[in-house]
């Protein structure tokens, strides 16, 4: 029970005491005087007629009779009665006791008592008879009960009102706990709100001034805490100078990539490398080379946005490498065009000084390999292009020759073919179990594939043409269905993380049918996890919070899947209202032998769990690293190890 509402009760309960109090002093003096009024009526009405009776002489019977009957027609008694000395009634005038208007409760919780007094009737000194004089209570009971009556009215408008006045005023004045209740979730949710408006009770106003100055110092240390978590992140991976990742964290990442469900795709590798570095260390000094390298990777980063599965890093002091996922030739070569393009625009690479600084190598591989692999043929690239006297870039594909002719197809074809596998529904639905620290299944995570001819082809082969032609929400509409349909045929009441792009979350149409599918069908909204990268979503960065929101209150829950790729990914967790956290697979790699990233899973964990978030390891494929990770204080994981994709 809320505070107003036992404030409430509390005054209205004492209301009714006093009242009921009141209300029995009220009637006991009430009953008492007119108790005392029906004997002085008796007990005078006996003393005068007995007079009247006595002048009337013995034997004079009808003028008896007619006295006592004009004092009973117009008097309140219920009997009087005249009897001679031996006993015999002479006259009797008697009324029942039958009152009207007065409830049979009311008589029997009164009780009154009718006096009856007897009088001895003397004609000198010689005695007549008696007389006996009974008051009726009616008038008595009628009058109390009027009495009661409109004092239970008069107090039930007045209870009424002092009810409704209460709560009006005490909601009034304890508004300030609502909002002191709405900012101590918030700070539980690590959203540290500073209430703007003091109230004007003293004791609460100084309550508010310290929930003001807690949560002030709460989000200081909280942030402090997200600070140094994120410095120390970025001091392990980063390169200090650029802010590209070091190489070490590059090859991880790579690793990663071509290791898990992506890998099947494969990708490309840019390597950007700067000529004679050394000699224009001398030449210009250490400041010119800092900032030119400083300028390159800005430039880079800013030129692979409309890419954001791609990631750079700088390998040497003379060159940066990038990574694309899933890139064919097409793109590869669009890809490497434009990077030479914006980087031979700089002032130095314009000169005559760096007209030979800068090459660009690109490999391309179409299916699984390694990143030495990659690394290797694009060294060689490199190698061959200083023969020339110019800056210069080149695009070679190493794959080889495949099986799967899609690997080959051009924009066109795969448009084609992505449209026939929307409209006819060709999807085929993978699942790949989530397991908690007890080794239960807590979810299972959906992966999509698609049927083109007689192939089973994995997502990431046909995911860039899908955001390349912005078909995000088309896509995501037809899984969604799928997994729906499948759900309803089976009648499987598991828990699943569906995958969909923030892409598709900013697309007002989709969101507003999204939200709309989830209302309809409470029961399909809590078996969903809806999850979505952390680096896309990023890009959409505040904007997508409250449509997460409000898909959550539909009873379905949110994850953010490859979590900590960004820089600012724990600034970011305040955004977001979410359930889950995936790291990304790149941390969970070898963690045993990297105490920079088990530093980073256990500060994030407990980071998370302070907000009730469950922190999972992508990418799990040793024994050896799921018991690290438990040790490290995540909710649970995914990988090859724990269990590998299988067809729903």
């Amino acid at each position: 029970m809320t505070l107003l509402r036992e404030l409430a009760l509390s005054l209205t309960l004492l209301l009714i005491l006093l009242f009921a109090g009141s209300f029995a002093l009220t009637v006991s003096d009430a009953r008492h005087y007119l108790q005392e009024q029906l004997n002085s009526h008796s007990q005078d009405t006996a003393t005068s007629l007995g007079i009247a009776i006595a002048s009337a002489g013995v034997g004079n019977t009808a003028a008896i009779d007619s006295m006592i009957d004009a004092v009973f027609d117009r008097g309140y008694y219920r009997q009087i009665r005249f009897t001679d000395m031996s006993g015999n009634v002479l006259v009797n005038s008697e009324h029942p006791v039958v009152l009207e208007g007065v409830p049979d409760w009311f008589v029997k919780l009164i009780d009154l008592e009718a006096p009856e007094v007897t009088s001895e009737i003397n004609s000198g000194w010689v005695p007549m008879g008696q007389l006996l004089v009974a008051s009726h209570p009616g008038y008595a009971y009628r009058s109390l009960w009027s009495k009661l009556s409109g004092d239970i009215l008069l107090f039930s408008a007045g209870l009424l009102f002092a009810i409704v006045g209460l709560n009006i005023l005490l909601g009034v004045v304890l508004r300030p706990l609502k909002r002191m209740e709405h900012q101590a979730n918030r700070i539980c949710d690590r959203h540290f709100e500073i209430q703007p408006e003091l109230p004007k009770t003293t004791d609460l106003r100084r309550v508010v001034q310290a929930m003001n100055r807690m949560a002030g110092k709460l989000e200081k240390a909280f942030s402090e805490k997200v600070a140094l978590t994120e410095e120390l992140r970025r001091k392990s991976v980063k390169d200090s100078l650029t802010g590209a990742l070091n190489i070490k964290a590059f090859k991880s990442r790579m690793n990663t990539v071509l290791n898990e469900e992506a890998g099947e795709a494969g990708g490309s590798l840019v390597l950007i490398q700067v000529r004679e570095i050394e000699e224009l260390h001398r030449k210009s000094g250490q400041k010119f080379v800092d900032d030119l390298l400083v300028t390159i990777s800005h430039w880079i980063g800013k030129t692979l946005l409309p890419w954001p599965e791609a990631f750079l890093g700088r390998r040497n002091e003379a060159s940066f490498t990038v990574f694309i996922p899933a890139c064919g030739v097409t793109e590869n070569r669009r890809i490497t065009e434009l990077l030479f393009r914006v980087l031979a625009a700089m002032e130095f690479f314009s000169s005559p000084e760096g007209s030979n600084s800068l090459h660009i190598a690109s490999v391309i591989h179409q299916g699984r390999c390694s990143p030495e692999f990659l690394l290797d043929h694009g060294d060689k690239q490199l190698l061959a292009q200083e023969v020339r006297v110019k800056n210069g870039w080149e695009v070679t594909e190493v794959s080889g020759e495949t099986d799967y002719p899609y690997m080959r197809w051009s924009d066109s074809q795969w448009l084609e073919k992505l449209e026939k596998v929307m409209s006819e529904g060709l999807i085929e639905l993978y699942g790949q179990p989530i397991f908690d620290v007890k080794g239960d299944v807590a979810f299972t995570e959906v992966l999509t594939r698609i049927k083109l001819d007689d192939d089973v082809v994995s997502a990431d082969s046909f995911l860039p043409i899908v955001e390349r032609y912005d078909l995000y929400a088309e896509f995501d509409r037809a899984v969604f269905f799928a997994l729906a349909d499948y759900i309803d045929e089976r009648g499987d009441y598991r828990i699943y993380c569906l995958n969909i792009s923030p892409y598709s979350l900013m697309d007002d149409d989709f969101y507003h049918w999204l939200l709309d599918a989830l209302k309809l069908r409470p029961d399909l909204a809590k078996r969903l996890i809806l999850e979505t990268p952390e680096r896309t979503l990023m890009l959409v960065g505040e904007r997508v919070a409250e449509r997460v929101d409000k898909l959550v209150a539909t009873g379905c829950q949110f994850s953010i899947d490859h979590f900590g790729v960004s820089s600012q990914a724990l600034t970011f967790l305040q955004m977001i209202n979410a359930h889950y956290l995936k790291v990304d697979g790149s941390f969970a790699r070898d963690v045993t032998l990297s105490y920079e990233n088990q530093l980073y899973i256990r500060t994030l964990s407990m980071l998370a769990e302070s907000r009730d978030i469950g922190v999972l390891a992508q990418g799990v494929e040793k024994e050896e690293e799921w018991e690290a990770l438990k040790q490290l204080g995540i909710a649970g994981g995914q990988g090859y190890f724990l269990g590998q994709p299988e067809r729903l």
